[in-house]
């Protein structure tokens, strides 16, 4: 035994339910509430969501502060996009090695790590236009920080909650963290604009960061299962290559991953299209643009709570299809619609079945893949969907440029539905199964 594993402190056995940790009132209130949201049952996965609540909100106040902070520095609509792909980049470069770590070291100290920093980079740039010195080029050098942070913040967030729940829970822990994002995405943006008009934009940066004191408490408290194979102890690149070759080993795993990496380039980026849209094709102006958005978040928030009720753990990889065989249906439709009705509706169910596809496909192949290279598989899941925002968004702006938003919206989502109608056909055709590790240790 190592001493890594003797220090580690114990944890319930996994598929326990630790509800008896809490006593009288509320361990009978989080019981009852299990019944319907299992994740809720686990005292640690509720210190995490609790936090990443917070903490979301905090980041999407943040998020409205720094893009008026760069229009009012430059005026420029280009470098207002140059801001948000330099915040890519990284995860785009080192999303990878961000894996490979996550599974070497205890994930709940590398979520601390990356959000000590992330709180550091927010007081920093806060002070900087609190005194007044910012610069254009300061923003640029705290999105690349920032990015950088999250290459190692997002595999390994999203391969921690095999270590707060149960895999009978994993869905719904996983529904439950979309719900929260999706909240925090309609709730954030309103609550910084109101206060980015009536007190200014050095608030938005402390508050955010303040926020981070919720997720960074909650992870000091939490006591995680303990992993069930540890990273083997071999160099970085034969851990990397390691998780690789189980990807190309595991046929459904790999498949989700191409179509999720498929759908992320060609249609989860419309969303650059939607001031074109407003502007041009519904002439509805900002006000309406504005109107297009909350309804996207609408339909996100419905069905993030959707599968945050499901209880048919097998439905998961059914949605996946479902889901992205609607979105790009309802895509297809969209760039056809002339009538805002009928495109804000269109929106909702966009939505709706993006957030059905993206989390069921986060859950498939978590629960999936061994625990000791769910840090390294994540890492790929993180490319493929976050990692093409910018190829993806240059793309659709490019055939906008050429043949107009419409065009765009259309061909991103018939290319989508007939890759995902190609992958539903192989699957079904070959009913593969997950190789022997993935279902023995997974």
């Amino acid at each position: 035994m190592s001493k890594s594993q003797r220090l580690r402190p114990l944890a319930p056995a996994d598929g326990a339910d630790d509800t008896t940790q809490g006593t009288g009132r509320w361990s009978n209130f989080w019981d009852r509430v299990g019944q319907r949201l299992p994740a809720l049952r686990h005292r640690e996965f509720r210190l995490f969501w609790f936090g990443q609540m917070v903490s979301l909100t905090g980041t999407w106040v943040q998020s409205v502060a720094q893009q008026w902070l760069v229009l009012k520095l430059t005026g420029s609509a280009f470098k207002l996009g140059l801001v948000t792909t330099v915040q890519f980049i990284p995860l785009l470069l080192l999303s990878l090695v961000g894996g490979v770590i996550a599974d070497r070291v205890a994930k709940r100290n590398l979520l601390l790590a990356t959000q000590i920093v992330a709180c550091l980079l927010a007081i920093a740039l806060g002070t900087l236009v609190r005194t007044g010195q910012v610069k254009f080029w300061h923003v640029l050098v705290f999105a690349a920080a920032l990015g950088t942070v999250n290459a190692f913040y997002t595999p390994a967030r999203q391969a921690f909650v095999p270590e707060l729940v149960d895999t009978e829970a994993m869905l719904n822990a996983v529904a439950l963290n979309s719900a929260i994002f999706n909240g925090a995405r309609v709730v954030g943006p309103a609550v910084g604009g109101v206060l980015v008009a009536a007190v200014g934009l050095s608030l938005n940066f402390y508050l955010n960061a303040a926020s981070y004191a919720a997720v960074i408490i909650g992870l000091l408290l939490i006591r995680p299962r303990a992993p069930r194979a540890d990273a083997r102890a071999e160099n970085m690149i034969h851990n990397l290559r390691e998780g690789l070759i189980y990807i190309k080993a595991a046929p459904i795993v790999l498949t989700l991953l191409a179509l999720v990496g498929i759908a992320s380039l060609f249609a989860i980026n419309f969303s650059i299209l939607l001031p074109l849209f407003a502007e041009y094709v519904l002439h509805i102006g900002s006000s309406g643009y504005g109107f297009l958005m909350a309804a996207m978040g609408v339909g996100s928030l419905v069905g993030s709570l959707f599968l945050a009720f499901l209880t048919r753990q097998e439905y998961a990889r059914r949605l996946v299809y479902v889901g992205a065989m609607t979105l790009t249906v309802g895509e297809i439709m969209l760039g056809f619609s002339r009538i805002v009705g009928v495109s804000v509706g269109l929106l909702i169910v966009i939505g709706l079945s993006q957030t059905l596809f993206t989390t069921t496909a986060n859950t498939s192949i978590l629960t999936l893949t061994p625990r000791r290279l769910q840090g390294r598989v994540m890492s790929v899941y993180s490319l493929m969907f976050l990692g093409m925002t910018p190829f993806g968004s240059f793309l659709m702006g490019s055939i906008a440029e050429r043949f107009g938003a419409p065009a765009a919206m259309i061909a991103g989502g018939a290319v989508t539905l007939l890759f995902t109608a190609l992958v539903f056909a192989y699957r079904t055709l070959r009913s593969a199964r997950v190789p022997i590790e993935a279902a023995s240790e997974a």
